[in-house]
This record gives C-alpha cells, structure tokens and sequence, in this order.
C-alpha cells in the first residue's frame, strides 16, 4: 500500500480597510486624480494602493499596531491641474506634494484652486456693438441671503472682469447680473486660471 505525502498547508493573511483617503476640488466637489502616493513611515504589514480617485490603506491583521498612524505622502502627477491648485510647497519634497494625516478611516483632503478671473465680453442685440457702462455681477446660486456676489467693473470698451478670487462651491455655477438684472447662469472654467464668455445683453 502506498502512502500519498500529505497535501502542503496553505498560510492564509487576513487584511483589514484601515482608511480611504480622497483628494476632493473645493470649488467642484470633484475628485482629483493623477495621484502618486506612498505611507510614511510604512508600518510593518501595512500597504497602499493608488486607485484613479481614491488611495486605499491596508493592514494585515497580525500587523503590530504602530505607536503612531503613518502619513500619507501625496504627489499631483498632473502638472496642468497642479497649476490652478493652491499646493504650497513642502520642505524636503517634490513639487506638487501633500503630507496627509491619517486622523480618521475616511479622509477627505480638500484642496483649493488657485485665484481665478472671469472676464465677460458684452455686446448689444440689436447692433452687436460693445455694451459699455454696464453694472456686471456675478452672484452665487448658494449661500446666505443675500447671496455673496462678486463685481465685474469695465476694464476695456464693453469688456468686463473680476479681481483674481477663489470661487468657492456657492459660484458654482454662478448666475451672472447685468444692471441687477439674470442675464446667463456661468460656470467658472476651473482648469485655467482666467475663464472669458462673449455674451449678448439681453437684460
């Protein structure tokens, strides 16, 4: 009779979701991606995979519990989106790099655009010719009343625009205000840092 060996024990790992961490617009509520990321310092059995919107952190769950949580060291491989975000630089670490906490299971960092101007070209229905002296708002859709609104003074014949602003979640969208008067529903183009619309008034 033959005796067959014995079939080889198979270790199985068990690992546990400790965080998600999502990089989020203020402006748009959008999830950034183009992200290039890395736990620092890297506990013993723990791990981190990039995924196109979200970072995942995992343990395995005879990992030793580390005396302090890791950070998470995030870079923007997006070099246009990195230019209208506000990433102050970080001693020691590549351009476009944020240090992140791991303060709670599900991290939402948010990160603000840069300071934005929107420059609105007016003419006339019935000419087409420059519409000048006019009074241009742009006024938020959300928020307190009265709405926050931001001023758009004549800077050339018929051509009006902002001061460099953030435009925060409560103008996006925007409704724009020609004389106190609705005259369009805008959104602030957040990949550049200057958005332009030819408009025709009709207030």
């Amino acid at each position: 009779m033959s005796v067959q060996p014995a079939a080889p024990h198979l270790a199985t790992v068990t690992t546990t979701l400790r965080h998600t961490v999502r990089l989020v617009h203020a402006s748009t509520g959008a999830r950034l991606r183009g992200l290039d990321a890395h736990l620092e310092p890297a506990p013993v059995g723990w791990s981190l995979r990039v995924l196109p919107d979200v970072l995942v952190v995992s343990a395995r769950a005879d990992a030793p519990e580390p005396a302090a949580p890791p950070t998470v060291v995030v870079t923007l491989t997006d070099g246009a989106l990195a230019d209208v975000l506000v990433v102050p630089p970080v001693v020691g670490r590549p351009p476009r790099t944020l240090v992140i906490d791991l303060d709670a299971p599900d991290v939402e960092h948010v990160v603000h655009p840069v300071p934005m101007t929107l420059t609105v070209v007016l003419t006339t229905p019935s000419t087409g010719a420059p519409r000048t002296g006019a009074a241009v708002t742009a006024r938020a859709t959300s928020g307190p009343d009265p709405r926050p609104s931001i001023a758009l003074p004549e800077v050339g014949t018929g051509t009006y625009r902002s001061a460099p602003v953030e435009w925060t979640a409560a103008f996006t969208p925007l409704d724009l205000l020609v004389g106190g008067q609705p005259l369009r529903t805008l959104a602030v183009d957040v990949s550049t840092s200057s958005t332009t619309v030819h408009l025709v008034d009709t207030t």
